[in-house]
């Protein structure tokens, strides 16, 4: 049997892997998404990516220290956490620095991983063989407003116009609200 790109295809196939908000986005390329995500090939991370991920690991780290000190703002524990931080990253995390205040007691998590059944229903993941995984997301942070409402800011570290109705801002509330049924509303903000 042959690929979307020609090349022959290993003997037993991989299981088809959950949906996630960057599997959709490879979607878009039949023959990358069917080399990294059934063939499993390792795709070198972009620099961008890479940067995108330094920018998220800075942020959680300081909003986890916010929630634990109790404080709304650290600039003093934020320009720590930047100080490891690539070049580049700084130069986007500066932007952040300044214009972000948090209420520690409305922060429910950073970097919230999410993982659905075919059901729809939150699973733990384990290295034995437990539930097959269907739909996975991990949203960059979750405030709770009330019981009720939520929110989640996704960061983004490039300045662009992303159009409010995508893919990803329907699904990480879906994955939430899974996660939580008392939720009755969730805002995505990005």
């Amino acid at each position: 049997m042959k690929d979307p790109a020609g090349l022959s295809l290993p003997v037993e196939p991989k299981p088809t892997p959950p949906l996630s908000q960057s599997r959709e986005g490879d979607m878009a390329c039949e023959v990358l998404y069917f080399q990294k995500h059934i063939r499993g090939a390792k795709i070198a991370d972009s620099e961008p990516a890479a940067g995108g991920i330094e920018i998220h690991q800075v942020l959680a780290s300081y909003i986890n220290h916010l929630v634990r000190s109790n404080r709304s703002t650290d600039l003093e524990a934020f320009d720590g956490a930047m100080r490891s931080a690539s070049a580049d990253a700084r130069e986007v995390l500066e932007r952040f620095r300044g214009n972000h205040a948090f209420d520690p007691e409305g922060v429910l998590a950073t970097e919230l991983h999410i993982v659905l059944d075919q059901n729809f229903q939150a699973i733990e993941i384990s290295e034995d063989h437990g539930p097959v995984p269907e739909y996975v997301g991990t949203l960059d942070l979750v405030t709770l407003d009330s019981l009720t409402e939520a929110e989640i800011a996704d960061w983004k570290s490039c300045y662009q116009i992303i159009d409010a109705d995508t893919f990803q801002s329907k699904f990480y509330p879906l994955l939430l609200m899974c996660l939580n049924p008392s939720l009755e509303r969730v805002k995505f903000v990005s």
